[in-house]
């Protein structure tokens, strides 16, 4: 990794955690400390407002967030793809807001890449069928397991003839045999 992709990987890093040392920076670098203290310094002077806190460690100033990014063409279609996946295997709570985060990427590409993400999309195929779709939205079932909140459903046993209300944990979702399956 370039020291420019690294600068601004670090802004990101430190974007996503509340507080980190110069030994867990560098360690999720793979680099020394003396650099990490070099690209602290290099960061700060180009106007990024970190806060060092001895014995603590650093942190972005509330409310200091990274602009916009762009993406390699890679990472472009690396996106097309997940969404054409998303479009397959998702129900339309998930489709939805996945087709509008999709244009809004599209939307700040320069006009070449934008192209070629119209060309990647034309010339693939998701194939397969689609899951049915359930009592509840997989994005409701997706919050509730990012937010670890206890869920209320309906179980419909194998052995038993009659539905039953139980409060569940869940713990992840399995996309298997073309369904969503809910670990709790």
């Amino acid at each position: 990794m370039n020291r420019t992709d690294r600068l601004v990987s670090l802004v990101m890093l430190l974007q996503s955690r509340r507080v980190m040392t110069a030994a867990e920076m560098a360690a999720h670098f793979e680099i020394t400390e003396r650099t990490i203290y070099r690209d602290l310094a290099a960061l700060g002077e180009g106007g990024v407002p970190i806060i060092g806190e001895p014995g603590v460690g650093y942190s972005l100033m509330r409310g200091y967030q990274l602009p916009p990014v762009m993406f390699s063409p890679e990472e472009a279609a690396a996106l097309v793809t997940s969404g054409m996946l998303a479009e397959q295997m998702t129900d339309q709570s998930v489709r939805g807001p996945m087709r509008t985060a999709l244009a809004k990427l599209t939307a700040i590409l320069p006009m070449e890449q934008q192209n070629r993400v119209q060309r990647l999309r034309g010339a693939m195929s998701v194939q397969g069928q689609k899951p049915t779709p359930g009592p509840v939205s997989l994005s409701n079932i997706q919050a509730a397991t990012a937010d670890r909140q206890v869920l209320r459903l309906q179980y419909n046993g194998a052995t038993r003839g009659h539905a039953t209300e139980r409060d569940v944990e869940p713990l992840g979702l399995v996309y298997y045999l073309q369904q969503w399956h809910l670990i709790a």
